[in-house]
Parts: C-alpha cells; structure tokens; sequence
C-alpha cells in the first residue's frame, strides 16, 4: 500500500512538473521575437575631447587641429571613419540649433566657408563630423545633444565620499596624463582618439562617473547649478544615485534624440560624434536596446 502511494506520489510530481515546464515553454513563446542582425541599425561612436577649445591648443601648436601636421592626420582618420560607411553622422549639438548647423554645413560644403573661418572651427563636430560628411557626399549633418552644464565637483560630501573622489582623481589624473602629452607632440591625434576610445578607458570612465558614485549616501550637492538641479527634490540619504541621475538624465534625452534622428532619416548605419564621456555611457544604452547593434570605433581607429 504505502509502495502505490509512493509511487502514485512520485507519478504526480513527475506529472506536475513537466505540465510546469510545458508552461514555461508556451509563456516564452509570447516574448518578442530576437530582431535578427541584418534588420538592426549599427552605431558607432567617437568619444572625443573638445579641440575647439582654447585651452587645448593656444601656446599648444602640437594641439592645434588647424596646423599641416594635425590636418594630414584629420585627413586619414576621416578616411579611416569612412570605412563604416555612414549613412547619418550626429554631432554634439541641440536640435533646436539644426538651422544654424544646416546653414553652415550647406556653406562648407559648397566650398563657401572654411572651417577656419569660424572660432571653433577646431572642434570634433567641424573636423571630423562636417569634413567627414563632405567626403561621403550627405546633404546634412544633425544634431542630437540635450546640453546641460553639471560639474562633477558638486559631490563634495556625503558618507563613503572618499572612494569615490579617490577614483575621481586618478581618472584625472589620467585624462590630465594624455591630454598633456597630445599639447606636447609626444602623442599624435590618431594614437591620441585611439587611446580615448579604447574599451578599457571607456568602461573606467563609466565606472567613475555612473557606477562609484552610487556608494556616497547622506550628503548634499555644493552649488548645484539651479536650472538643473532643482534641489527640493534631491533626497540626501541617495545623494550619490541623485548624482548620477543628474547625469544620466542628459544621456538619456540624447539616445532619445539619435533615435528620433535614425527613425526620421531611415538610417541603418550611424556615426556619433561627441565628449569622451558620452561616448562612455550612450553605448550601454543602445546595447540593450534591440534594434541597434554598437559597433567598437576602434575597430576603424588603426
């Protein structure tokens, strides 16, 4: 008797768990669907420090993207972007300020404006985005940023602060590092965005600025810049995670803005250009977004 039962028992739990397993089965069957590769839209970005800046280059010739010398290398790595193909390239500028970007890219590359015409005719967007977009013969350059100036000094207190601001240093110490040897001439422009772009420096700039700082509790912002921080809301026992929203925020709004671009113009192959830090955290966004594959810009970058 208590063998049948036994048996019966077992026969039941054998019975139910497969009936389990077949419902998993058909629940996992209503899940989207993997978008396959070749229905995916590709971006890549170059993650870059502003050149049209004074600072970079006045009293540093080495640094300055308008000598013969950074022109030739401007030249190559554009011939190196190329590659990829393009078929939109986005830069670091508002939509709201698409008619002033149209104008002046519709000059230059009817060859009625230099870029050295303008005083920031130095910078990423004009040197690789525009030069770039007249090679490969676009009608027009768009703009995706959401521009918001928050300084990362404002987390100056807060509990477990030190490990954060100790990560902080030694990643500015580094940027400092290359920065100082690209004004020197002891790096050149290529090894130079190389260097910014690797995998490895990109993941310890998202570690410092969207990962540490979510250890720091208890604090307040020091100055926070009222127009984007509206300190009412900010709960001070998460001043680190209120910290990294404040930048997230701005990635946010600009993956919204590349998306909206790529819909718009039907793109399949993008091409990013902007600040060293976006490019850090604009790519963990699209890696999980499934209609987008990221393709690594050192993989063009020789």
């Amino acid at each position: 008797m208590k063998r049948n039962c036994l048996l019966l028992l077992l026969s039941f739990l054998s019975a139910t768990c497969f009936a389990q397993k077949d419902l998993v089965k058909s629940l996992m069957a209503n899940l989207p669907k993997p978008v396959p590769a070749a229905a995916k839209t590709s971006i890549l970005f170059l993650g870059s420090t502003h050149f049209g800046q004074e600072a970079m280059y006045k009293d540093n010739p080495a640094a300055d993207l308008f000598s013969a010398a950074n022109q030739k290398e401007v030249a190559a790595i554009n011939n190196q972007l190329a590659r990829y193909q393009p078929d939109l390239i986005l830069v670091e500028v508002e939509p709201e300020e698409q008619g002033n970007l149209d104008s002046l890219y519709t000059q230059y590359a009817t060859g009625k404006l230099q870029l050295t015409d303008l005083p920031y005719g130095r910078a990423e967007r004009y040197q690789f985005g525009f030069a770039l977009a007249k090679k490969l013969g676009h009608k027009r350059i768009l703009g995706a940023d959401y521009y918001e100036s928050v300084s990362n000094r404002m987390l100056n207190e807060g509990a477990h602060r030190e490990a954060f601001q100790s990560g902080l240093d030694s990643f500015s110490a580094m940027g400092r590092k290359a920065d100082g040897a690209f004004k020197q001439g002891t790096l050149s422009l290529s090894r130079f965005l190389y260097f910014l772009n690797t995998k490895q420096v990109l993941d310890w700039t998202y570690q410092v600025l969207f990962v540490a700082p979510l250890e720091v509790r208890n604090g307040a912002f020091t100055n926070p810049p009222a127009q984007y921080v509206d300190t009412a809301f900010v709960n001070k026992k998460y001043i680190g995670a209120e910290f990294v929203s404040v930048f997230l925020e701005r990635e946010l709004k600009i993956s919204a803005n590349i998306i909206a671009a790529q819909k718009a113009q039907q793109a399949k192959r993008i091409l990013v250009i902007m600040g060293h830090r976006h490019a850090a955290a604009l790519p963990t966004l699209f890696v999980q977004n499934p209609a987008y594959r990221v393709v690594p810009v050192t993989d063009y970058l020789k």
